[in-house]
């Protein structure tokens, strides 16, 4: 099956995915002070919360459904980052 997600026509959800993907990588590799997590976990949380607002914005959720438009996001977020 064909990707909901075009490259170029959805650069921008691409995009986010891959903030999204960022700040997760972040506070994976994180090492410091506990104090220090919530606000790296705000910063995961925030970084999602536009994503998924975007993603629902552009139609794609109401055509095809979250899981098919998130893991197609998260596909193309991954070729991506591959070049």
């Amino acid at each position: 099956m064909a990707s909901v997600i075009d490259p170029e026509r959805h650069a921008d959800l691409i995009e986010k995915q891959r903030e999204v993907f960022a700040r997760f990588a972040e506070l994976d590799a994180f090492d410091g002070p506990d104090e220090e997590r919530p606000a790296l976990r705000e910063r995961v949380r925030q970084a999602a919360a536009a994503k998924n607002q975007a993603l629902e914005d552009s139609g794609l959720v109401t055509e095809h459904g979250w899981y098919t438009a998130e893991q197609d996001l998260k596909r193309a977020a991954r070729a991506a980052e591959r070049g």
